[in-house]
């Protein structure tokens, strides 16, 4: 039998080696992670951070938790719910790579629970008509607002507002004229805490008379009393009055039995003193009657003003001649 030689043994191993050779330097290299980091890797819950990245010879570049493929060089900017790993993923026909960091996000503690209610202050009445009131208060803190209202302390009828607010506003409605009305106000905060004023009463105004009257004449001064000491000396100055007088036309279609006139004595806006009248009609109507009222003068007194009103105590409309 004929053996090859060895220099045909030596060939042929020569050959496959380089086969070989050229197999392993003919396949690509896997991409490379040039960069893939988060710039702060620490925040607090509500802040972002930068994720960015720069990858050489890939085919395919994806981030995991949503983002998805994305471009060989690029950033994003993240704000993460809590602590989280973002894993980078590179690919070309020489392989695959990945690449992980990690996101770290601190959440405060939640904060104290509520339980302090808001604070009342400045609780006030004012009446817009003799069957309807506006209730007011503040507080510290928004809140809703709540009257409870009745004759009594019982109350038993109530009105709201489920707006959050600091400066609350409750109109009262459907009230009888001349009625004193207990109420208490109430506001709620957010969390659930109430706070409650303690009684508070207001008197609706008195409703208006159905009589008018027109005012012919009006006129207020000062005079003195004197005193005759006799014998032909002139009367010395004594007693001072103050006085308002004038004359009124009834407007109304109606016999007037009685009108109270009240007499207001001012200084400024500060009411001094005052005096009642009451004339005894009866004042047909279209009829005049004047009327005379003075009272003791005080010197501090600079203005005086006259009110009207029927028998009942109901204020009476007044026009000017």
């Amino acid at each position: 039998m004929k053996t090859k030689p060895n220099w045909y043994i030596v060939l042929l191993s020569g050959l496959a080696l380089l086969s070989v050779c050229s197999f392993i330097s003919c396949r690509p290299e896997p991409p490379a992670i040039i960069l893939f980091s988060a710039t702060p890797s620490e925040i607090n819950l509500g802040q972002s951070t930068n994720l960015k990245w720069t990858i050489k010879d890939a085919t395919s570049v994806t981030i995991d938790q949503g983002i998805g493929e994305i471009a060989a060089t690029g950033s994003i900017e993240l704000s993460p719910a809590k602590t989280i790993a973002y894993t980078l993923t590179a690919t070309n026909a020489g392989g695959t790579v990945s690449k992980s960091v990690v996101i770290y996000v601190s959440v405060p503690p939640p904060p104290p629970a509520d339980t302090t209610p808001p604070v009342i202050k400045n609780i006030s009445t004012s009446s817009e008509t003799e069957t309807s009131a506006v209730i007011t208060w503040t507080t510290n803190e928004p809140g809703s607002s709540q009257v409870e209202y009745g004759k009594t302390t019982e109350y038993g009828l109530t009105a709201t507002s489920d707006e959050l607010t600091t400066a609350h506003s409750i109109t009262l409605s459907g009230l009888e004229p001349n009625t004193a009305y207990h109420y208490r106000v109430k506001s709620k905060d957010k969390a659930g805490n109430e706070a409650s004023s303690t009684d508070n009463i207001f008197i609706t105004a008195q409703g208006k008379s159905p009589y008018s009257m027109e005012l012919q004449s009006l006129e207020w001064g000062r005079r003195s009393e004197g005193i005759d000491y006799g014998f032909g000396v002139k009367p010395a100055e004594g007693k001072k009055y103050l006085f308002i007088k004038g004359s009124l036309r009834n407007n109304s279609h109606a016999t007037l039995r009685a009108v109270i006139c009240t007499m207001n004595c001012w200084n400024g806006n500060t009411l001094v003193k005052y005096e009642v009248y009451v004339y005894r009609g009866p004042a047909l109507p279209g009829q005049v009657f004047d009327f005379n009222i003075e009272t003791a003068d005080d010197p501090t007194v600079n203005n005086v003003t006259i009110d009207f009103a029927d028998s009942l105590g109901k204020e009476i409309e007044v026009t000017k001649k």
